[in-house]
């Protein structure tokens, strides 16, 4: 639900000026209409001053008939059809990644377990004295070339 700053300065009871102050500092956040007003979302003047008061009448913001809100492509038939597609489009992709999900925790079961620190790997080569010179490293890996 979209209000105009006046509508919502009313709501709040608040002065206009101190709506534009806090839009002007960040403090709310708000849009442009397609006349260059601006408009605030009802969920955004929550955030930043809490729930409205109620009124004398003991009405809330909701079903006072003298607020004036502006008219959203979302508040029509056509905009609730597009809600509902887009819904679903992302229930779907949702639906997707879960699969996904599924299938790399499979595949992550079927990994062998990681070794324990320090654990030696059965195809290791038992350590050796590291090579004092040029040719005791050559004549090592001669022997492990030579054909059998």
């Amino acid at each position: 639900m979209k209000f105009s700053v006046s509508a919502a300065a009313r709501l709040y009871r608040k002065p206009r000026k101190t709506l534009y102050r806090h839009m002007a500092l960040g403090r709310l956040a708000y849009s442009v209409a397609g006349d260059h007003g601006r408009t605030l979302d009802m969920s955004e003047l929550i955030r930043c001053y809490g729930e409205p008061p109620a009124h004398d009448t003991g009405q809330t913001h909701r079903t006072h008939p003298k607020m004036s809100q502006v008219d959203t492509p979302d508040d029509t038939p056509q905009g609730d059809s597009a809600l509902l597609e887009e819904m679903r489009r992302q229930t779907a992709v949702i639906e997707r990644m879960a699969d996904r999900i599924e299938q790399l925790e499979e595949a992550m079961r079927a990994l062998p377990a990681p070794q324990a620190p320090g654990a030696v790997e059965p195809e290791a080569e038992p350590a050796t004295t590291p090579p004092r010179d040029f040719s005791d490293l050559l004549a090592r890996f001669e022997a492990r070339t030579k054909p059998d």
